[in-house]
């Protein structure tokens, strides 16, 4: 501290003494105007404990800095110096630990307008050299606070960082790793055992440095959270081949066809919101490493499926093509369903018949008309699949074997 230290006389170091020996009033004071403020009002117990011994030390350098003649210590910087670290782990924001200063100075400034009232001798002093040194020293112990509030910041920044990455690190690579993520999810906050669904978002990113990069998904993820409603701090974002994955927190207990609902309209009005998104897939709700990299492998899978349909939707969900998914993967299903196209291969008018059939909502006035084709005929046409395959399509067994049929050819296409 390089502020010049004014010489106080002998009456105002005797007032100045007796205020060091007994600050309980003006901490008291002081306390009670920060804890109803924006950023300390709401916090914990413990840390307005910590809050008091923050105010408590402040004033003790202010008076002994008067007192002596002397700046703080090295050590007492230090000190007074930590206060301002906690504070970014207490998530007192910055600009409210400032305005505690201000505040904190003003407190101590009215203890000595109350001396200038009772004794008229020192008002001079008071003025032109205490409140000068007053401005000063609050001043430099302000700067002091936010350099060690933002360096402290900047290396969580990091460490959460390196956090993250390791949690990502298990999800899609070591899902069965249980007790490694839940240290690392509880280490950042995150509750473990929470169900979440994970979104995969299409973004349109024009050329970037990675460091704009992630200041431009940084951006979008917190306006995407205003639209899932959930805190920005409970998203957790990933960069996955080539697409933004957010895991979204659920209600706890809620079905999963619900939760996969209300996410549906989140992501809906997420992409008329957000104009940088091309498209987002929704996995289903899950939970733990293997749920979440689960919900991820599902919200990519639709969307592949729906830009490999063809169609244009601008939100995929993983619920929609959940059959002929579980049909994909179980072989002797897959054989089956491809084969029920396959007899119909030698005649490819009733093939693309049956997908416009299907397409038309199985209404055969409207499937006449798309063709350009009598009605006639595709009475005709339906008659002869029917004897093809041995099929009867009034049938809603044979309704669904045809369509996920058709679902999984146009898929592969």
């Amino acid at each position: 501290m390089t502020v010049s230290i004014p010489t106080i006389s002998e009456r105002l170091r005797e007032r100045t003494a007796q205020l060091a020996a007994n600050p309980a009033a003006v901490i008291d004071r002081t306390y009670e105007v920060l804890i109803s403020m924006e950023g300390y009002k709401t916090l914990a117990p413990s840390v307005r404990q910590d809050i008091a011994a923050s105010i408590n030390l402040t004033a003790s350098l202010w008076y002994q800095s008067l007192l002596t003649g002397k700046s703080p210590s090295a050590e007492e910087m230090d000190r007074f110096r930590e206060f301002g670290c906690r504070r970014v782990h207490q998530r007192v924001p910055l600009q409210a630990v400032l305005r505690a200063f201000r505040l904190g100075s003003r407190e101590i400034w009215r203890t000595y307008i109350d001396l200038g009232e009772n004794e008229k001798t020192l008002v001079d002093e008071l003025l032109f050299a205490i409140s000068p040194y007053l401005f000063d020293f609050f001043d430099v112990m302000a700067q002091n606070i936010a350099q060690s509030y933002l360096e402290e910041q900047y290396q969580q920044a990091r460490w959460r960082e390196a956090l993250r990455h390791q949690l990502y690190s298990i999800v899609f690579h070591s899902p069965d790793d249980h007790a490694g993520f839940r240290e690392i999810a509880e280490a950042l906050g995150l509750d473990s055992t929470a169900p979440r669904v994970a979104l995969a978002i299409d973004i349109e990113l024009p050329a970037h440095t990675s460091y704009e990069r992630e200041r431009e998904l940084d951006r979008i993820a917190l306006a995407s959270a205003r639209h899932v409603s959930a805190a920005p701090d409970d998203l957790v974002r990933a960069w996955h081949r080539g697409r933004m994955i957010l895991w979204v927190p659920c209600l706890r207990g809620d079905s999963i066809n619900r939760t996969d609902r209300q996410m549906t309209e989140r992501a809906n009005a997420m992409i008329a919101a957000i104009p940088e998104l091309r498209g987002i897939g929704v996995g289903l709700m899950n939970e733990g490493a293997s749920g979440w990299s689960a919900s991820v492998d599902e919200a990519m899978r639709a969307l592949d499926f729906v830009s490999k349909s063809g169609s244009q939707p601008q939100v995929a969900m993983y619920s929609s093509i959940l059959i002929e998914e579980s049909a994909r993967h179980a072989s002797n299903a897959l054989r089956y369903l491809v084969s029920l196209l396959e007899q119909l291969s030698t005649e490819p008018e009733l093939v693309t018949t049956l997908q416009t059939y299907f397409d038309q909502g199985q209404r055969r006035g409207q499937s006449a008309a798309a063709l350009g084709i009598h009605p006639n005929t595709l009475n005709y046409r339906i008659e002869r699949v029917e004897a093809l395959l041995g099929a009867s399509l009034d049938d809603v067994s044979w309704i669904a074997r045809l369509d996920i049929a058709l679902k999984l050819r146009r898929a592969e296409k």
